[in-house]
């Protein structure tokens, strides 16, 4: 789809997890690590629309074990947390339920509420719907969120809202998503399609008898009084990738219209890059420039600063650097340009000692045919690997944005947020960079 706001309505970020895959190019690859690539077998989607979860069925065939089954799979159980004040904070459910075990296999949760903060303790009923085989994707598992019955149900309801797996025996968090939405009416569903694969990734969640635990984190829940626009969304998701660096990945960040407008800005001054000491190097081939003068005080410069900001402070993100209330800008936005071979080897953004580039915030607006890729090696990936699992592979995708700590909550360098640009093999690879300190001062 062509502007921003159709596209976020069913795309959101691609993802594979640990164990076999493919590269975008269609090639295995070998078992460790994790690759976030630009198409994929197993996708990270938003899905949305009315689904009626429990098929009609005549009364005649409605057995007791039928009529338990409506009521729900599996066992629910809240989790209250405070927060610094020991205010009772957002609505947390764990839901542990068994495996799905065939092809188009369904799980349903026994309803929950979760409250609404508008002064009236409004509640809104929710449930989980888990999928095994959804569209044909074999041994694949999806997880929805499904509005059920509630309080309010002739309005639309505003969730924000995550959704994370959880090993059953050692309670350690596998891919975790955070995503904002509008449920206009009973029965509307959003989730994450294909979240994780049964043959590679289910040692990862340290199962127990076969069961799975998933959490759903209503941070917050806003009732629409009227049958207004939603709100325009930072990104169609955001998912946590590793909390070495606090490294994530944000799907639709900008459309390709303002990444196309993006390098058009630039392409006036590109010219050579260089490192960080000013000098060429064989290391750095590519091509950039930073938007200074004028250009920094373009519109759609301003919008993206703002809409960074706004980004950083989703509650997926906040809730990993609690103690960072403010980041501030010291340097311009900066357009980076390489064509087939130029790469970016193995680097850190952040000079030791130095607050000024906290945190690295960027953006693919063009991708090229092949290669190209981000490369974390020391990464450990929290989607669904064990810690001995290191290595984190984000493929160019127009519109994704990528946002990782380069600093650590000590103010040291976070050394596990080494990163390369890797060569492309063909075509051409745009991105913006913009760095963003916890330092008010220069």
């Amino acid at each position: 789809m062509s502007t921003r706001d159709a596209r976020a309505r069913d795309t959101a970020a691609s993802a594979s997890t640990g164990g076999l895959g493919r590269t975008r190019s269609g090639r295995r690859r070998e078992r460790g690590g994790v690759d976030v690539p630009s198409r994929g077998e197993r996708c990270l989607v938003v899905t949305r629309g009315a689904v009626d979860c429990a098929p009609a069925r005549s009364d005649a065939a409605r057995s007791d074990a039928a009529r338990e089954s409506a009521r729900g799979d599996g066992k629910l159980r809240a989790v209250v947390e405070y927060d610094e004040d020991g205010r009772e904070g957002g609505d947390r459910v764990r839901w542990r339920v068994a495996r799905p075990t065939a092809a188009e296999a369904e799980r349903r949760s026994p309803e929950f509420q979760a409250f609404v903060c508008d002064g009236k303790r409004t509640k809104i009923g929710w449930r989980f719907v888990m999928r095994a085989g959804d569209d044909g994707v074999a041994d694949s598992v999806s997880v929805y969120v499904q509005r059920s019955r509630d309080a309010a149900r002739a309005h639309a309801v505003e969730a924000a809202l995550s959704v994370t797996f959880i090993g059953a025996a050692n309670d350690e968090r596998h891919f975790e998503t955070f995503f904002d939405r509008r449920f206009d009416r009973e029965g509307d569903m959003w989730g994450i399609k294909h979240v994780f694969n049964l043959a590679d990734d289910l040692h990862a969640l340290g199962n127990l008898d076969d069961e799975f635990v998933v959490e759903v984190w209503m941070s917050e829940l806003r009732v629409s009084r009227h049958r207004s626009k939603p709100p325009p969304q930072v990104a169609s998701s955001v998912r946590v990738l590793s909390n070495d660096c606090l490294l994530f990945v944000l799907e639709d960040f900008l459309s390709e219209e303002e990444g196309d407008q993006l390098i058009e800005i630039a392409r006036p001054s590109m010219q050579r890059s260089r490192v960080t000491d000013g000098k060429l190097s064989e290391g750095r081939t590519s091509t950039s420039t930073f938007l200074t003068g004028a250009r920094a005080h373009d519109d759609l410069v301003l919008e993206i600063e703002r809409r960074i900001q706004a980004a950083i402070r989703l509650p997926l993100i906040v809730e990993r650097r609690k103690s960072v209330k403010v980041m501030y800008q010291h340097e311009p936005m900066q357009i980076v340009q390489y064509g087939p071979t130029e790469r970016y080897t193995a680097h850190y953004d952040n000079r030791a000692g130095s607050l000024k580039r906290s945190m690295t915030f960027m953006c693919y607006l063009q991708e090229p045919e092949e290669g190209g890729a981000t490369f974390f090696p020391k990464c450990v990936p929290l989607c669904g690997c064990d810690s001995t699992t290191l290595g984190i592979r984000v493929f160019p995708k127009r519109g994704r944005a990528i946002l990782f700590w380069n600093v650590g909550e000590n103010g040291q360098e976070a050394m596990r947020s080494l990163h390369e640009a890797q060569p492309v093999v063909s075509g051409k690879k745009a991105i913006f960079t913009q760095w963003l300190s916890i330092s008010e001062d220069t």
